[in-house]
């Protein structure tokens, strides 16, 4: 189905986030006087573009970027054109590129195309839909988020009203989005970004948010808007709440009336203090690219075999709202935009499909009527053995059923498969330990529990992008166990390397309260660096959270 339209300014940030969410694949064309643009787009990916602006062509640009000599180009498009193939792969069987430059270049040129459709305030644009199945020549991995170029586009207005009106009603409530295709995207968001999503709880307005935050208005409306375009967050289908009748702070040299629905405080009412800025973000070093890769090909092979608890790492007896917290964590593993990194490309495939088969295993597991007719469908699969017949006319005593579980026995298994966990945690088999450990610490209690929780910890944390899951683990630890030595020790190192110094100290004197003599505690705390000075008296708060 073709779909077409007036470009202007505020119209592109949604009509990319249309392609991107319904995974679509076709040619989105621009069109503005004699200049003509377009981008091919697969499953909601960029694959390539193409302009018919000599100078935006990707061989010209090839050339422009030192990528490419013009001879070369000459050569590779008499063969182009010769033989009807895309530049890309003419330029691949000639051996004057390769699959790791190739790939550089196309995402350089789709971005440069793009740039040049985002500053056009008039025009039109056509996207023709097609066949997502149907053979690409050339098709590389684009290692180019939409949800990065969509933020982009939404920067890119400049108008104020043009956001505003995009916006709408700004007294309906604000939430994180609860389709993680969208929640879980990789984009590269600002520190305002940042800052705005840190207050999305999904229980404040628009409105709120923005009167909760002390930058200028226009600002965080652009932040709102941006996120809101690329799906991050979302209105709820809710009614405006009441008006909260605390005062939220104000940006500092900002009339009142600059914040939409603000009135003046009184000076009895001073303004609120201003919340605390969002923690920084942890980094740790990248795991391994072959246990990534390893993580994905492993879960794609049991696709077929495994059943739809299985595939989300849940028993049975999970619940609605555990199969829910299951198949946000695979999904957030999982996510397609994971093959943008170089090390992945080649597994886009692969991530399309699985994350696909958690969201169909999602949607049966969460409806209880489709959930049963799944279960009794698994059950005719798998018959049970019928007893033998006994040599006695006399009736033997039924036995007891074998739907019922033996607690006891439920119980043992799951602390093997801690302790089985622990061997290939120690073996750095860190998938192995989280698909034994995951479904076995909601099985056992006490002491057990809490050593198999800092195992999982600790086995998330090997993957960057896990390392906040393994933290609220261990914050969970410690919330029942205060006294939990290890987990103090791990959360104290995780914020050391993430540049926390306050944090990790903090963590390490409690490992000294509780054990005086711990030798890492004591190590640690000797080599962390001292405080850093004080910002000068002419640095605010936003500064220094930001380094304006």
């Amino acid at each position: 189905m073709d779909t077409k339209g007036r470009l202007a300014e505020g119209v592109l940030p949604g009509l990319l986030r249309d392609i991107y969410v319904g995974r679509k694949t076709g040619l989105l064309t621009f069109v503005r006087a004699d200049e003509r643009r377009s981008v091919h787009v697969r499953r909601g990916h960029l694959v390539n573009a193409d302009s018919n602006v000599r100078e935006e062509r990707m061989g010209d640009t090839m050339v422009r970027k030192g990528l490419l000599g013009e001879g070369d180009l000459k050569r590779a498009v008499g063969f182009m054109l010769r033989d009807k193939k895309r530049l890309g792969v003419v330029l691949m069987e000639l051996g004057l590129v390769d699959q790791d430059r190739l790939e550089n270049a196309v995402a350089a040129h789709v971005h440069e195309v793009l740039s040049k459709v985002f500053a056009w305030t008039e025009g039109e644009y056509e996207f023709h839909e097609q066949d997502e199945n149907l053979p690409q020549e050339g098709e590389v991995t684009l290692r180019l988020s939409t949800g990065d170029l969509i933020l982009e586009a939404a920067r890119g207005v400049q108008d104020p009203d043009v956001v505003r009106y995009s916006l709408g009603d700004v007294d309906r409530v604000v939430s994180l989005s609860t389709d993680p295709l969208l929640r879980f995207q990789r984009i590269n968001l600002s520190p305002t970004d940042g800052y705005v999503l840190s207050r999305v709880d999904g229980t404040l307005s628009a409105r709120e948010v923005m009167q909760l935050i002390p930058l200028p208005v226009e600002e965080t409306q652009k932040s709102l808007f941006g996120l809101l375009s690329t799906g991050v967050i979302e209105f709820l289908p809710l009614p405006p709440r009441p008006r909260s009748p605390v005062e939220p702070a104000r940006p500092k040299g900002r009339a009142a009336s600059a914040l939409p629905g603000a009135t003046a405080p009184t000076p009895a009412s001073p303004p609120a203090a201003p919340p605390p800025p969002p923690a920084p973000v942890l980094e740790k070093a990248a795991a391994p690219a072959d246990a990534r890769r390893l993580e994905i090909v492993e879960a794609h092979a049991g696709l077929k075999t495994r059943t739809h608890f299985e595939a989300l790492g849940v028993t049975r007896e999970a619940t609605e709202a555990q199969v829910k917290e299951a198949y946000f964590r695979m999904a957030k593993r999982f996510h397609p935009d994971a093959h943008h990194d170089a090390a992945l490309s080649d597994l886009r495939d692969k991530l399309e499909a699985v994350f696909i088969r958690l969201g169909d295993a999602y949607e049966v597991l969460r409806n209880p009527r489709i959930r049963a007719s799944y279960e009794k469908a698994l059950d005719a699969r798998t018959p049970r053995a019928e007893p033998a017949p006994s040599a006695s006319s006399a009736p033997s005593t039924p036995s007891p059923s074998p739907e019922a579980p033996d607690p006891a026995q439920e119980m043992r298994m799951a602390e093997e498969a801690i302790r089985k966990a622990a061997r290939a945690l120690a073996a750095e088999k860190y998938w192995e330990a989280i698909q034994l450990l995951e479904p076995a610490v909601g099985r056992v209690e006490g002491k057990i529990k809490q050593n198999g929780r800092v195992l999982l910890a600790r086995a998330y944390m090997k993957n960057p992008n896990w390392v906040k899951q393994g933290e609220e683990m261990l914050l969970g630890v410690l919330q029942d166990d205060p006294k939990h030595v290890e987990a103090y020790v791990l959360l104290g190192n995780l914020y050391r390397t993430g540049g926390l110094r306050s944090r990790a100290v903090s963590m390490f004197r409690k490992v000294l309260d509780l054990k005086p003599d711990h030798e890492e505690a004591l190590a640690q705390l000797e080599g962390l660096a001292p405080e850093p000075p004080e910002p000068s008296p002419g640095g605010g708060l936003i500064k220094k959270i930001f380094g304006r």
